[in-house]
């Protein structure tokens, strides 16, 4: 029996020992809340508010599931308050873009640690990255880019994962650019691309998928570059099924270097932090010490979402790829498995992330 089996047959079984009418009971008539911790229209809304839409016909006693959005501080404002103000009772739980970087180094804005929370379930994605095609002397080519004199990389703060992955990949490369940090979500870095107020940036698979190829790709306006794949078996970095047609990082770093792979602190530095995220991107979270019936409850019924048909469908036409669902064990593995980060790659991240900020 395979590891995905087992798991399966740990819920049936978990969910089995809470008597059929004590879990219709349990959410019949009340109002789950979902936290989403980016502003709305972005990436992480667009992939909440898909999967808000029919999970509670999944929870025993057909709840009411509303969304919050709750941004700022590069996610911190709704993890916070899911850590600290909202009840761990059940009906309140978050689906986040979480930052594995915060984790590794203690941020102090950071004032519930993820690993405290109670992981229901996660999402894999790819990040994509992408450029304007006017930066001079023109992008025609992902290559181009290192034609570029410098540039304008737009992203979050300067400690987010999404921030330190983005500059470590442009550094690796090469290519001189000023990282532009302190946007509040991942929309408002696409609508200043969209303005020429930079001219790179990158998104996760629905961002990409739902919002910035359907326009800014198809008129011209930027060009997908690469994309920052999970990672796969043995250590390696294989194409995401979801976005095929693009070259990994380590393709495009292969294209330009001779087929070489690229290597040293600075990208085991990067991989240390954008793997753990792109292996779980979004975050099925509940309070620490959340109400174990309810755990087992929502662990369920996210596990029974991903076999609607329906749900499937509906998110494929956004994002263009079907969801790969990442288990609440599975994903605390991945989140455990930040502890074995060795300490000069925390020093490392920490200083660069403190250098981005003077950049």
């Amino acid at each position: 029996m395979t590891r995905k089996m087992l798991i399966a047959a740990g819920l049936v079984a978990l969910v089995a020992a809470i008597p059929g009418p004590a879990m219709s009971q349990f959410y019949k008539g009340k109002t789950v809340t979902m936290i989403i911790n980016y502003p709305a229209g972005g990436p992480t809304d667009i992939e909440g508010r898909i999967i808000a839409q029919h999970l509670a016909s999944h929870i025993p006693g057909k709840p009411t599931v509303i969304v919050k959005n709750m941004g700022g501080a590069g996610g911190m404002i709704g993890s916070n308050y899911l850590g600290e103000i909202a009840k761990p009772d059940g009906e309140t739980f978050g689906f986040f873009t979480w930052n594995p970087v915060a984790e590794l180094l203690g941020d102090p804005g950071m004032r519930v640690r993820f690993s405290d929370f109670t992981l229901l379930a996660g999402v894999e994605n790819p990040v994509v990255v992408y450029m304007r095609k006017d930066t001079p002397p023109g992008i025609n080519a992902a290559t181009d880019i290192m034609k570029t004199k410098e540039f304008k990389a737009l992203s979050l703060d300067s400690h987010n994962t999404n921030t330190i992955q983005q500059a470590l990949s442009l550094d690796i490369l090469g290519v001189k650019f000023k990282a532009v940090t302190g946007y509040r979500g991942l929309k408002e870095v696409e609508t200043a691309i969209l303005q020429n107020e930079g001219q790179l940036a990158n998104s996760s698979l629905p961002g990409w998928r739902a919002s910035i190829e359907p326009t800014m790709a198809k008129q011209g306006i930027v060009l997908p570059l690469w994309q920052v794949a999970p990672p796969g078996k043995g250590g390696t970095h294989p194409r995401s099924v979801a976005v095929p047609e693009l070259p990994t990082f380590e393709e495009f770093y292969g294209m330009l270097n001779g087929g070489k792979k690229p290597s040293g602190i600075a990208y085991e530095a990067m991989r240390s932090a954008i793997d753990a995220q792109t292996a779980v991107f979004r975050t099925f979270f509940m309070p620490p010490k959340a109400n174990k019936e309810a755990v087992t409850i929502m662990r369920a019924a996210i596990n029974d979402l991903w076999k609607n048909k329906q749900f499937i469908s509906d998110y494929a036409k956004v994002v263009k790829s079907d969801p790969v669902l990442v288990s609440g064990e599975d994903g605390e593995q991945i989140m455990t498995g930040l502890a074995k980060v060795k300490p000069e790659i925390k020093t490392f991240l920490r200083d660069y992330g403190n250098q981005l900020v003077k950049k």
